[in-house]
C-alpha cells in the first residue's frame, strides 16, 4: 500500500495521561486521533468563544508536539434522537456551527456526522420515510453552507438501525450521490454493518469506494452494536487490507473501541499497545 497508512484511536480513550495523551498515542504506535465532539453540554460548547479557542489551541499544541494528526471530529449527536421538530433541529444546527468553526481550528478537515432521525429509528417503509429524506436532504444543505467556508468533508455514517431508512452503507451512500457536492463523502462504521447480518464490510468498502474519507473500526455481531476490539466480532479482518488497496484508501483507520476504562493503568497501557499492533497488523503496514 506505499506510505504506511495512519492508524488512530479516540483521543478520549486517552484522558487518564492528562496533557501527556498525545505522547501516550504516539508511544503506543498511532499517528492519528478521532476526537470526539457529540456531547453537547461539555467542550467546545459550554465556554465563550475566547476561552474555546484558548483549549482548542492548547489541543492542537499538544498534538502537534507529538506528531498526532487529528484527523477526524465526531460531531453532535444525542440519544435517544432529538431531531422530532424545526426548533430542535434549529439548536443542533447551532451546535453544529460551533462543532465545525472547533473543527478548523484544531486544523482537521474530516468531520463525522450521524443522520438527522425527525421520525426515530423505526420508519423504514412507512410514510415517515419521505419526511426523514426531505429534512435530510435540506439539513445536510445547511451543514454543507457551514462546512465549505473551512474545506471541511462532511462524512456522513452508516448506522446500525435496521428499520431506519439512513442506515445501510448502501442507503448512506445514494443518498451521498443525490447530495452530489466534493464536501459530503462517507465514514464507514464498520462495526455498524456488522450488525446487519447480510452484508460484508469488505465487500461494502469494495462498493463504497472513494466515497469513503474516514472510518470508525470496531467490530460486532448481528443486531447488536457492541464497539468491540477488532477480531472479537464476525467481521473478516483478513480481507481487510485487501479490499482498502483495492479502493486506493489512502486517509486514517481510526477506532472506535478501546480497553476497559476500569482496567488499572498499566494493564490498560498494555492493551492499547496491543491493540496498535492488531490494526497495523490488519491493514497490512
Amino acid at each position: 500500500m506505499g506510505d504506511k497508512m495512519k492508524i488512530g484511536i479516540g483521543v478520549g480513550s486517552y484522558q487518564r495521561w492528562g496533557n501527556e495523551r498525545y505522547k501516550k498515542i504516539n508511544q503506543h504506535g498511532f499517528s492519528c486521533v478521532d476526537f470526539n465532539m457529540m456531547d453537547t453540554k461539555h467542550f467546545p460548547y459550554d465556554d465563550s468563544i475566547i476561552q474555546t479557542q484558548e483549549k482548542l489551541d492548547f489541543e492542537k499544541r499538544l498534538a502537534d508536539e507529538s506528531n498526532i494528526q487529528i484527523y477526524q471530529v465526531h460531531g453532535p449527536w444525542h440519544w435517544p434522537p432529538n431531531d422530532s421538530t424545526q426548533e430542535l433541529r434549529d439548536a443542533k444546527l447551532e451546535h453544529i456551527k460551533r462543532s465545525l468553526w472547533a473543527t478548523s481550528v484544531l486544523g482537521c478537515k474530516k468531520w463525522v456526522l450521524h443522520p438527522i432521525m425527525p421520525c426515530g429509528i423505526s420508519e423504514k417503509g412507512t410514510e415517515e420515510q419521505k419526511i426523514t429524506f426531505d429534512v435530510n436532504f435540506s439539513f445536510m444543505d445547511k451543514v454543507l453552507e457551514i462546512a465549505k467556508p473551512y474545506d471541511i468533508t462532511v462524512c456522513l455514517e452508516n448506522m446500525p438501525m435496521r428499520d431506519f431508512s439512513l442506515a445501510t452503507p448502501y442507503e448512506i451512500l445514494d443518498f451521498v450521490k443525490i447530495i452530489n457536492d466534493q464536501h459530503f463523502k462517507i465514514c464507514l462504521d464498520t462495526g455498524h454493518v456488522a450488525t446487519f447480518p447480510e452484508l460484508s464490510v469488505t465487500s461494502v468498502i469494495r462498493d463504497l469506494g472513494n466515497e469513503i474519507h474516514a472510518f470508525h473500526l470496531h467490530d460486532s455481531f448481528p443486531d447488536r452494536d457492541l464497539h468491540l476490539l477488532p477480531y472479537f466480532g464476525r467481521i473478516d479482518w483478513s480481507d481487510f487490507s485487501a479490499a482498502l488497496k483495492e479502493i486506493n484508501y489512502t486517509g486514517g483507520l481510526c477506532l472506535e473501541t478501546a480497553p476497559p476504562h476500569n482496567l488499572p493503568t498499566d494493564i490498560y497501557e498494555e492493551l492499547c499497545i496491543a491493540l496498535a499492533k492488531i490494526v497495523d497488523h490488519m491493514v497490512g503496514n
